[in-house]
């Protein structure tokens, strides 16, 4: 299936196989609606109540400051580290194990492609290659619900 994925990349600790997919949707929507997607989803895990109400009003600014400047329509990286990076993906496969309590996402990647001098044209930076994470097959993709309803 093609789909958007939407990931968290960075160099934290908090940044775990358990925890990486923040969202797949249909690659039908827009860039547009994954762009604003994406800054809901990383607002409300990075802003506290007063933020993300000061920050409302004020969407283009605060997506300025927090969309990377090498972004390209298939390709979205949002926020400090970690970010999300939302793309478009190829052949996105989730196969789950019961026996064994897990589930295994593979997808094949766009190529990375960067600006580079002088023409200031793309030129891919990396190839287009299959990426595959394993996680426990009885998480949910948001960590916070699932830590809610154990509390209940």
């Amino acid at each position: 299936m093609n789909a958007w994925l939407l990931t968290w990349e960075g160099t934290g600790r908090n940044v775990t196989p358990e925890n990486k997919i923040v969202a797949i949707v249909s690659s039908r929507r827009s860039s547009s609606f994954i762009e604003d997607l994406v800054e809901v989803l990383y607002c409300r895990t990075a802003d506290s109540a007063y933020d993300a109400a000061r920050g409302a009003n004020r969407s283009r600014q605060r997506r300025n400051q927090l969309r990377a400047t090498f972004s390209a329509n298939n390709q979205i990286f949002f926020g400090r580290n970690p970010l999300i990076f939302a793309r478009r993906v190829t052949n996105l496969v989730v196969v789950q194990n019961e026996t064994q309590g897990m589930e295994t996402i593979t997808w094949l990647d766009p190529p990375y492609l960067k600006i580079q001098s002088p023409d200031y044209m793309p030129v891919v930076a990396d190839r287009e290659r299959i990426r595959c994470l394993v996680r426990p097959i009885n998480l949910s993709l948001s960590q916070e619900l699932r830590a809610k309803r154990s509390a209940t």
